[in-house]
């Protein structure tokens, strides 16, 4: 006849198979709520910026006048010439100039890099990894890995399309401020932050009897060593609840939220773009220590048609973001950890079409930002005046008719040794290799044209 249970022995069968299955789901892709405790992470912070669609780069880093005898480039340059802010020339539109002479001395443009590609697919997956072919990590995947991969929130994806973890960390992908609150803060009702799913009194009684039990059951002799491991597992997830708790303190009030920004181009074009508050997001889940990597994206540069206007409006709204993302990281603390990397799918063509607008082109630009960089103000890699990526020597960045074109691989793997992520990317087989080093963050060099 089998025993009778006691209200005990039902209590820790419960609590026990509860850890069972927080341990299941510990080690779940995709799971990231469930972390080991680990202390709040405190080193280098990586952010990129997807600048989604293909820009225009002859309208921003690297501008081009019209050639004579040669299809119209920019309807800009009938006008006006470049503008420079130190060694970084640009061109003459949007806000450009508030913001390379604010910015310039912090940041590298790596112009006349060549994706060997038209398809935005491609173009993304080469951008942002490093390769054009499937099996890498994004090079936010890979530092989360790196530098921080039991913390909840160790990478977060705010938009785009440039996400890839090749199976090394697992990644969150949020669509505002919203949630992350539901995540930081569980109990309480979404369309009430006020207000608790249950009454806070037996949320309270219902932690303090699941901390008994917890204790309980790491001095029971009869785990077995799986059950144990589960049960630590359950125990580490508990314990990340405190740093989710701090998170949700860290959150912007509603007052404080970057409201999401219509973008007139033109009269028959209008874009929405939340990109302040993916970036207050970003930081935000940055300052509580619970990750060290985000990808942020901003769309629309995909004009086929109408480009001029479209290509104006949102190089206006990128220098304003840009703008606030800085002074946000440093309202925040953070902005001496940060690199910010500024990248697109491609370039677009080296004239208009008959819409008026520019179709795709494989050669485009990065800008790469850190605050008080000391290889900043300056240009690596050039393209010519009808933006064809020109060589260069990848030892001296002047450009050379027997050096190399540079490509999203010269990039990654600059940056990844920059980040001190070479190691551990060797150790794991997606190391960037067959490519030239490029001194990309020299404090001294600078591509002579």
């Amino acid at each position: 006849m089998p025993k009778r249970k006691t209200e005990a022995t039902s209590r820790r069968s419960f609590v026990r198979s509860m850890a069972l299955g927080a341990g299941a789901l510990a080690s779940t892709p995709g799971f990231r709520v469930m972390a080991s405790g680990l202390a709040p992470y405190s080193g280098r912070l990586l952010v990129t910026l997807e600048l989604n669609g293909g820009a225009d780069v002859t309208q921003l880093c690297d501008p081009k006048v019209n050639t004579p005898g040669e299809l119209k480039i920019n309807h800009w340059a009938d006008t006006a010439d470049p503008g420079e802010a130190g060694n970084i020339r640009f061109a003459p539109v949007a806000d450009n100039f508030n913001f390379f002479n604010r910015f310039g001395a912090d940041m590298v443009v790596v112009n006349g890099v060549d994706t060997q590609t038209n398809s935005h697919e491609t173009g993304r997956l080469f951008n942002w990894t490093g390769s054009n072919a499937e099996g890498r990590p994004s090079l936010s995947a890979l530092h989360a890995a790196a530098n921080s991969p039991g913390q909840p929130l160790a990478y977060s994806v705010y938009g785009g399309n440039t996400t890839r973890t090749a199976g090394l960390v697992s990644y969150n992908r949020f669509d505002g401020i919203g949630r992350l609150r539901e995540l930081s803060q569980p109990s309480r009702m979404p369309w009430n932050p006020d207000g608790f799913m249950r009454p806070e009194r037996e949320i309270v009684e219902a932690q303090r009897l699941t901390n008994e039990s917890v204790s309980a059951l790491f001095t029971a002799a009869d785990l077995t060593p799986r059950q144990r491991k589960s049960l630590i597992s359950f125990q580490g997830a508990r314990e990340s609840r405190e740093g989710l708790a701090k998170l949700a303190e860290l959150l912007p009030r509603e007052e404080e939220l970057q409201q999401r920004e219509d973008l007139q181009a033109g009269d028959n074009n209008m874009f929405g773009s939340n990109l302040k508050q993916q970036m207050q997001g970003a930081l935000t889940v940055m300052q509580s220590g619970l990750g060290s990597s985000a990808d942020l994206s901003v769309g629309g540069f995909d004009s086929h048609e109408n480009h001029d206007v479209i290509h104006d409006a949102l190089y206006t709204h990128l220098a304003d973001s840009i703008t606030f993302f800085w002074d946000y990281a440093e309202k925040l603390g953070l902005a001496d950890r940060i690199l910010l990397v500024v990248g697109s799918d491609f370039g677009r063509t080296n004239m208009y079409n008959d819409g008026n607008g520019k179709d795709h082109w494989p050669i485009g630009s990065y800008m790469l930002m850190e605050q008080g960089a000391r290889w900043g103000n300056r240009v690596v890699g050039a393209s010519d005046e009808l933006h064809f990526a020109r060589k260069i020597n990848p030892n001296s960045l002047n450009v050379s008719d027997n050096g190399i074109i540079i490509t999203p691989a010269h990039i990654h793997r600059a940056v990844q040794q920059y980040l001190g992520l070479d190691d551990f990317a060797t150790q794991k087989g997606v190391d960037i290799r067959n490519v030239e080093d490029i001194p990309l963050f020299s404090t001294r060099l600078q591509t002579k044209v």
